[in-house]
């Protein structure tokens, strides 16, 4: 018998597990019990010892039986007849060496007769004729007087040094490079002013200069006793001043 907890309600269906009002688990009634009632317990199963680990077997060091190196007489028997077929072999290898060296031999002695005689006389040798050379035509003196003459010219030719040509002066290269004014100085764009000792010290400096377009040399003292002579250096000129001071020159 089983009976519910929530609402005590109790089942004679062995069956049923939940409750069919309130869906609880059933329990069985402890009361309903028989205590003389005898319990069907499966039988015991057997026994099943754990396992025991073993060592592995040792292991023979032989690889063989020695039945493997005994000899059956029908292998004794295979030996004999190896040994007697190598037996019967070796007369005729023998034999076959002995005609190979009697015909090396042979043919020997034969070249040695064949090519004792004189190999010229089997290959002669060509002899050179000799080209038919035709004389020399009688050449004149003059004749090879003149040969002479024009072959000195052109070995003469052949080894002349080329001279190089001469460059014909022309009218701008005659031209001076500086137009010089004396008495003069200049207005303008000043590249550089430094002490300088004389005009042409002052002039060859803006000839090395791309950019100078003129120059103005101060003589030394010309505003002061001890002043030095100075060099101006003009990349452009816009006012030409008379002045007994200086001395300038206009890049051509």
């Amino acid at each position: 018998m089983k009976t519910c907890p929530s609402c005590h309600k109790t089942y004679e269906d062995e069956t049923l597990v939940f409750c069919l009002d309130d869906g609880t688990r059933l329990v069985r009634d402890a009361g309903a019990l028989d205590a003389n009632a005898t319990w069907n317990l499966p039988p015991p199963g057997p026994t099943v010892a754990s396992p025991r680990p073993t060592s592995p077997p040792a292991q023979s060091t032989i690889t063989a039986q020695p039945e493997q190196f005994q000899v059956t007489p029908a292998q004794a028997v295979s030996y004999g007849n190896r040994d007697e077929s190598r037996r019967s072999v070796l007369p005729w290898v023998f034999a076959i060496v002995v005609v190979l060296g009697a015909s090396g031999v042979l043919i020997a002695w034969f070249l040695s007769q064949g090519g004792g005689g004189d190999v010229s006389s089997k290959y002669p040798v060509s002899t050179p004729v000799p080209s038919a050379v035709a004389s020399p035509s009688p050449v004149s003196m003059e004749e090879a007087a003149t040969s002479m003459e024009e072959a000195t010219k052109s070995v003469e030719r052949a080894t002349a040094t080329p001279k190089p040509p001469t460059a014909t002066p022309s009218k701008e290269a005659s031209k001076p490079a500086f137009t010089m004014l004396n008495n003069m100085t200049f207005d303008g764009s000043r590249i550089t002013y430094y002490q300088r000792a004389s005009f042409a010290l002052c002039q060859a400096d803006c000839a090395g200069n791309a950019n100078c377009k003129g120059l103005t040399w101060i003589r030394p003292g010309a505003y002061n006793p001890n002043d030095p002579g100075m060099c101006y250096l003009m990349s452009a000129l816009t006012k030409r001043i008379p002045h007994p001071c200086c001395i300038s020159g206009v890049k051509n």
